[in-house]
């Protein structure tokens, strides 16, 4: 949740910065200066990395199965949000001040403070960033402490959370009966009034297509394509073409495409599941 409204506001300010940008009298005194540099960052950093690094606390312990350390985390928050705006809300103020980007040397002294402050802020964000990599390790090694054994941590409202964690390949026992858009925290709440799941549904064997490493060969040889296309390299886009060529056929004449999870596999799975997350009935309210 902080990363997201990290993300909302730092988003927010550098899509102002840009709107400013978009007007050509000031975009003609701002542009190749450090205000450009500061919008560019808000938005990227705003708008890509603090919603990755939502995206990467949030679903962590859906693809590993096991949580993330949590103070750690805010603490690595903190120090990225704080760090992100004393680093680069000067540099909005140097480039209202005439300061260029990608100058070898300054000889400006009413420059300096503002450059130091600057730097400053990195260095939080440097320790934003040391602080991520602790609480990965720290998570890692005492993972069953936070190990997640229900699939739904966070109390989620959206159908990855009836999976277990992390999900098996099958995803689902049963395809799930979709009866609205909050489909699965409908199914939660009734559980949650009547302290018990569903009857267990009726288990069957799931066919599912086999491994296959084709697509990422073929994708090497796509880019090597590419690459050899740009630069007009005739010999290698002969061979990579040949050799995307020859793997697709190889694919498609393969006899076997899929593979059949057998039922008691996927009911095993699945009464574990239930057996968790029936045990953690009492421990929920039902929403307001």
């Amino acid at each position: 949740m902080l990363w997201a409204l990290g993300f909302v506001v730092t988003f927010v300010i550098g899509g102002m910065t840009g709107v400013l940008l978009a007007v050509p009298p000031a975009d003609f005194v701002l542009h190749n200066s450090l205000f450009l540099v500061a919008h560019f960052h808000n938005v990227i950093i705003g708008g890509v990395v603090f919603g990755v690094f939502a995206g990467y606390e949030y679903w962590f312990p859906k693809a590993f199965g096991f949580r993330l350390h949590e103070g750690l985390g805010k603490a690595a928050f903190w120090f990225w949000i704080v760090g992100f705006y004393v680093a680069f809300m000067p540099l909005y103020v140097l480039g209202l001040m005439g300061m260029t980007r990608r100058m070898q040397h300054y000889d400006v002294p009413e420059w300096q403070p503002w450059l130091l402050v600057a730097a400053g802020g990195a260095a939080l964000i440097a320790i934003g960033v040391a602080l991520q990599v602790v609480q990965l390790v720290w998570s890692i090694r005492h993972r069953e402490a936070l190990r997640d054994v229900t699939g739904d941590p966070w109390n989620g409202r959206t159908l990855e959370w009836m999976t277990p964690s992390p999900p098996p390949m099958f995803n689902y026992a049963v395809m799930p009966n979709v009866e609205g858009v909050e489909a699965y925290w409908m199914r939660k709440q009734s559980a949650i009034e009547r302290q018990a799941l569903r009857p267990e549904p009726e288990y069957h064997d799931i066919h599912m297509p086999r491994n296959s490493s084709a697509g990422f060969i073929c994708a090497f040889f796509a880019a090597t394509m590419g690459f050899a296309l740009i630069w007009h390299i005739w010999w290698l886009v002969a061979v990579a073409f040949v050799g995307a060529w020859a793997v697709f056929v190889v694919v498609a004449w393969r006899d076997e495409h899929e593979e059949a999870i057998p039922a008691a596999t996927v009911a095993s799975v699945d009464r574990a599941n239930r057996a968790a997350r029936e045990a953690a009935l009492p421990t929920l309210r039902p929403a307001s």
